[in-house]
């Protein structure tokens, strides 16, 4: 058994696992309550699953991570105002791309009434495939399908032979327009934000911390770094992504939280940022790509947008669900070339044309990043249940956060990180009082 040597002890109320919205968010309602936390960051940076690029390399706040703004999103909003931050609503044409095919995207599925009269008598949940299969097979229904799967594993990550139907028909027929934004200054700079909203209250950061084990014994709680450090605290709050509570040893050990982590879903995405001399694709093929928002297609990268109405020479690309794993130990150049050569079979031009239009690029492979295995959690038949128990604390010590976590059907969204932060550190502040 190896025993790393303690070379320094800490002492906190409150210990947080993870420097991403839900850690910063935790730790700010608890540092303003008064209590002394620790963040342990195990990258370079904070942010986890958001990360911001520099302007100079892209000409504008660029996001290699969560980037949009979803619905409502209403503690995400309250943040951006409080920060001062400008808010964008999405918009501008959708196109499709299919087998040569290139016209504006109606957004229509196809049976689509079928489709929808056929979820609204669904009695029990089941995944998404199991559902069409049952319902909509042969010859008949194949654009049916076809569709269904890509935005399954295109929008939401999601792997069909998993996704819960129940889950999908409530963000299909919720009733709601799809609103979508962006953030003029991006995710990054409000986490920013949050980050000077912690310090001021006293809060420490620390980066670089990977976090080995979290062991409860004689009433306390110690958390233990790969480099020796031990962080005693009253509290601890792990909000890893869902993949990374394996990597930490627990001590007692949680099988039961483990067992529920793998019965949600998570999912991978690929997200290629380029950069361009200009916009050379708004005339392609004499069709007018001018006011183009988003581009979707078969190709080997399959979704791509722009920054529209701002006129910047950026393509990002993006491919989700597990298509994405066929790239996990892929190399950023070899993700370049599947982006140029889907560029190019999207907008009918050579690959050497696209090559010689580039000036920048860069991959984030989120399914290979380390800390993170993934991008997003998606709804399973199982996922209710397993929520339940993943928020129940381990002997009233040791609390779970983060986009997989909340409660308010925004989970898979920074708005869900956000949201289950403040619940855990309001469940905490609530049980000192009972303490």
């Amino acid at each position: 058994m190896n025993i790393h040597p303690i070379l320094e002890e800490s002492k906190a109320d409150v210990v947080i696992i993870g420097a991403g919205a839900a850690g910063l968010m935790a730790a700010r309602e608890l540092g303003k309550a008064g209590k002394k936390v620790t963040i342990l960051e195990a990258r370079d940076r904070i942010g986890g699953r958001i990360w911001p690029l520099s302007k100079d390399e892209f000409g504008y706040d660029a996001q290699a991570g969560a980037e949009y703004v979803h619905g409502e999103a209403r503690l995400a909003k309250y943040l951006m105002k409080e920060a001062g931050m400008t808010l964008i609503q999405t918009q501008g044409d959708m196109w499709n791309s299919y087998g040569g095919d290139v016209a504006i995207n109606n957004e229509r599925i196809p049976n689509q009434d079928e489709l929808h009269g056929k979820l609204r008598e669904l009695k029990g949940d089941m995944p998404i495939a199991e559902f069409i299969e049952k319902y909509f097979p042969g010859e008949k229904y194949i654009s049916l399908r076809n569709s269904i799967f890509g935005i399954v594993e295109g929008y939401d990550a999601a792997d069909p032979m998993r996704a819960s139907t129940f889950s999908l028909r409530d963000e299909w027929l919720g009733g709601q327009d799809w609103l979508q934004y962006r953030l003029k200054e991006g995710y990054g700079a409000m986490l920013k934000f949050l980050e000077s909203e912690c310090r001021k209250n006293g809060t420490e950061i620390e980066l670089n911390k990977i976090v080995r084990e979290v062991v409860i014994h004689n009433g306390k709680t110690n958390v233990r770094t790969a480099d020796g450090n031990n962080y005693e605290a009253e509290k601890v709050i792990v909000t890893v992504p869902l993949p990374i509570l394996a990597d930490i040893k627990f001590t007692p050990a949680i099988p039961e939280k483990l067992e529920a982590a793998r019965k949600i879903g998570y999912g991978g995405v690929i997200k290629i940022l380029l950069k361009f001399k200009s916009r050379w694709w708004i005339n392609a093929f004499g069709k007018d790509f001018g006011e183009m928002d988003f581009i979707f297609s078969n190709e080997e990268i399959r979704t791509w947008w722009t920054q529209y109405p701002d006129l910047i020479p950026v393509l990002t690309g993006w491919l989700a669900g597990p298509k994405s794993q066929e790239f996990l130990h892929s190399s950023d150049e070899e993700i370049i070339e599947a982006g140029i050569g889907s560029l190019a079979k999207i907008f009918k031009v050579d690959n050497e044309y696209v090559k010689k239009e580039l000036v920048h690029a860069k991959v984030a492979n989120w399914p290979a990043d380390l800390y993170a295995k993934g991008a997003y959690s998606y709804w399973t038949p199982e996922s209710e249940k397993a929520q339940e128990e993943l928020l129940k604390p381990v002997d009233n010590r040791i609390f779970f956060a983060g986009e997989a976590f909340d409660r308010g059907g925004e989970a898979s969204t920074v708005e869900g990180a956000l949201a289950s932060g403040r619940e855990a550190a309001k469940k905490i502040l609530n049980s000192s009082l009972t303490d």
